[in-house]
């Protein structure tokens, strides 16, 4: 079972690593250098807009599916029909209330022609990652990562027409670059029901409140959690909108689209971990191992990151978005990356207590630290702009990580070792001194990257940060 779980990680990972820089930092970005800071900027929000009301379209189901069909597959057919005719009730909802809260905010007729195709692209991908759950349930995680990238590549096919097609009247606008979007979640959903058909058969969608009700006490506390982290996740380009305007809503989206690039590596774990902790719950000792190794090897990653990061921000935004890039741009995407570390945390930990349908603790954890971001946004943005958000970010996702692994270390009794906490000081230490010492010295940015790199490995080797012996005895168990 874990060689089984390293594996489909790594299949996972090289699908992503195909697929997700060429969108990211090839397509992304050149739709954000094509099109003006306000007119992305706009688009972003409109987008994040769109995202805070997502759950309205999943209602924690999505979590509860999983932990269920994980748990015995036999429930396909029952929870399917249940589930797909509440989902036809919460797209109508959904599509409302967006709308309602535009409205209250005076958004204007071009912002909302905006949310028509918006809303639709949310509606298709809610219901992609609803029949994704019940393939990765199955433990199809191999088939999970195709379905995960497959959309990715035909927009990446369009946009790239769009942009240097150049064929006339077919230049890229911001319309077409969300046109094109939806044609790749309409393509998933087409493949995905065709992978399922055969557990589909016997599904009869039902709109009987006798057997929805049930679904909804069920999976509320699900909802909960997934609308406060929504919440503070995306409230703050919004906010940013709100208070002051377009253009530094944009600045935000050039940091805050490469973070969310590399948050999505880390975020396959969380899809597969979830199955897994739901399957093997009661085998304690492989939870350890497993949430331990996929931490380590995470938290490994992401403080490197967010420490290269800091060092050269300015150079990686002016690769990025040359003339649009702002030292703002920079700034943002530096305390962004310092945010990745608690996302880890959340991802592994988060995760666990999840799938141990712990979700009391994490509702309260998640409604602590939305006051506690929506309040630091309120004193950031209006004087530091989007650097404030991102510093209001950064703090948001370190306090709920650290909350997470301190309550899976109480609920689960893991014994952390003070011996191994002293040790990961000591290497973030060595790695500090690599990278901020080690650029006033290195005229060469790849010799600087280079040394980094091998200090990383040194330092993992001689503190035990990420051991070859570890993998394989999860290879061999």
């Amino acid at each position: 079972m874990l060689k089984k779980y390293l594996t489909d990680i790594a299949f996972m990972q090289i699908l992503n690593l195909l697929i997700k820089p060429i969108w990211i930092l090839v397509i992304d970005r050149a739709v954000q250098n094509t099109l003006s800071l306000e007119v992305y900027g706009n688009y972003a929000a409109l987008f994040n807009f769109s995202l805070m009301f997502f759950i309205i379209l999943d209602l924690g189901l999505n979590g509860y599916n999983t932990t269920q069909i994980s748990r015995d597959t036999n429930k396909i057919v029952v929870l399917t029909g249940n589930i797909l005719g509440l989902k036809m009730i919460l797209m109508a909802i959904y599509v409302l209330f967006v709308f309602g809260v535009g409205a209250a905010l005076g958004y204007g007729t071009a912002e909302f022609l905006l949310l028509v195709f918006l809303c639709i692209l949310q509606i298709f991908t809610s219901l992609n990652q609803y029949l994704r759950t019940i393939v990765a349930s199955l433990q199809q995680f191999k088939w999970d990562g195709i379905f995960m990238v497959l959309d990715r590549i035909l927009v990446v096919i369009l946009c790239a027409f769009l942009l240097w097609g150049g064929i006339e009247g077919w230049s890229l606008t911001i319309e077409r670059f969300i046109f094109a979007q939806l044609a790749g979640v309409f393509l998933v959903t087409f493949v995905l029901v065709l992978f399922l058909r055969n557990y589909f058969r016997d599904v009869r969608i039902s709109f009987d409140l006798k057997t929805i009700r049930p679904l909804l006490q069920k999976s509320w506390p699900f909802a909960l959690l997934i609308t406060l982290m929504g919440l503070y996740n995306y409230v703050d380009s919004v906010m940013l909108k709100t208070m002051v305007g377009n253009a530094e809503a944009g600045i935000y989206a050039h940091g805050y689209r490469l973070f969310y690039a590399i948050l999505m590596f880390a975020q396959i774990f969380s899809g597969v971990l979830l199955p897994f902790f739901s399957k093997n719950l009661k085998d304690k000792e492989t939870i350890n191992l497993i949430a331990s190794f996929t931490a380590k090897f995470l938290l490994l990653v992401a403080i490197s990151a967010a420490l290269v990061s800091a060092a050269y921000s300015d150079q990686i935004m002016d690769v990025m978005y040359h003339e649009k890039a702002t030292s703002q741009s920079a700034s943002s995407f530096s305390f962004l990356m310092f945010g990745f570390i608690g996302s880890v945390l959340i991802l592994v930990y988060g995760t666990l207590l999840t799938a141990a349908l712990e979700l009391k603790y994490l509702n309260t954890a998640a409604f602590i630290t939305l006051c506690i971001n929506l309040l630091l946004n309120t004193q950031l943005i209006p004087i530091y702009g989007s650097t404030g958000a991102a510093i209001a970010t950064a703090i948001s996702q370190v306090l709920f990580g650290t909350i997470c692994y301190t309550i899976s270390f109480m609920v689960f009794n893991f014994k952390p070792l003070l011996i191994n906490i002293i040790k990961q000081f000591f290497a973030v230490g060595i790695l500090c001194v690599a990278i901020f010492w080690g650029k006033q010295f290195c005229s060469s940015v790849s010799v600087h990257l280079l040394m980094i790199f091998i200090t990383v490995l040194i330092a993992a080797y001689l503190f035990k940060l990420f051991q070859v012996k570890d993998l394989k005895t999860l290879t061999r168990n």
